[in-house]
């Protein structure tokens, strides 16, 4: 027997009157749009037990239409309670564990939900992302080009030049040719994709402002995205 809808929608209203600067996309999504990306809290439901988990999640918006953005973050992060455990909430009782949550959450939420957000917070979060496992076990593998792949568009939505500056980072670094051909992918087909988006940077925008009419994320809060304060 599942949880009582009542109660979940409850639980929702909470997380939301907790996060104002957030928006209810679905039923467990909490998103807000900033620049170039969507980020926001995902509650995730336990596939063994009636609890969930909170987590942090980025999402781009540059890809050719809205379902192909949410294919798969770019940033996954989950919460730690004080003995340095995932939360684990059951429902039913998510009043007891709701105040010690949000605590933890606002202490270890990479980046802040409120006002403008600027891009070296962005880039500062996604090079300490690579540096914990499971990424941080293959350093130089083709999940992390793709995680460099996604910093370098956040960064085009700011200018080529800063696109450009986070280009020169990836083509210097040395990666793994074996685990880039196990994936289906040629290193210099890649570079030079990369460089392509950058000098078809109108395009990109274009494609942005196209998924950022989309009726759900229009509804969306947004914030804008700036190099640094």
């Amino acid at each position: 027997m599942g949880i009582d809808k009542t109660i979940k929608k409850k639980i929702i209203e909470e997380w939301l009157n907790a996060f104002p600067q957030l928006t209810l996309y679905s039923q467990n999504k909490l998103y807000k749009v900033v620049g170039s990306c969507i980020l926001g809290i995902e509650l995730i439901k336990s596939p063994f037990t009636e609890n969930y988990s909170p987590y942090f999640v980025i999402y781009p918006i540059w890809k050719k239409n809205v379902k192909a953005n949410f294919d798969y973050p770019i940033f996954l992060k989950d919460f730690k309670n004080k003995k340095g455990f995932q939360y684990d909430i059951p429902y039913e009782k998510h009043s007891v564990f709701f105040d010690d949550v949000l605590d933890s959450i606002r202490k270890q939420t990479p980046l802040p939900f409120e006002g403008s957000l600027s891009f070296k917070k962005v880039e500062t979060a996604i090079d300490d992302n690579s540096k914990v496992p499971p990424l941080s076990a293959a350093p130089n593998s083709y999940l992390q080009a793709a995680l460099q792949e996604a910093k370098l568009k956040i960064a085009l939505f700011i200018s080529s030049e800063e696109a450009q500056r986070v280009f020169e980072q990836i083509n210097k670094r040395s990666w793994d040719v074996k685990h880039f051909k196990a994936c289906g992918v040629d290193i210099s087909k890649w570079l030079q994709s990369l460089q392509e988006t950058i000098f078809n940077r109108e395009d990109f925008l274009k494609q942005i402002e196209v998924n950022k009419q989309e009726k759900k994320i229009l509804q969306l809060k947004s914030s804008d995205l700036i190099l640094s304060f």
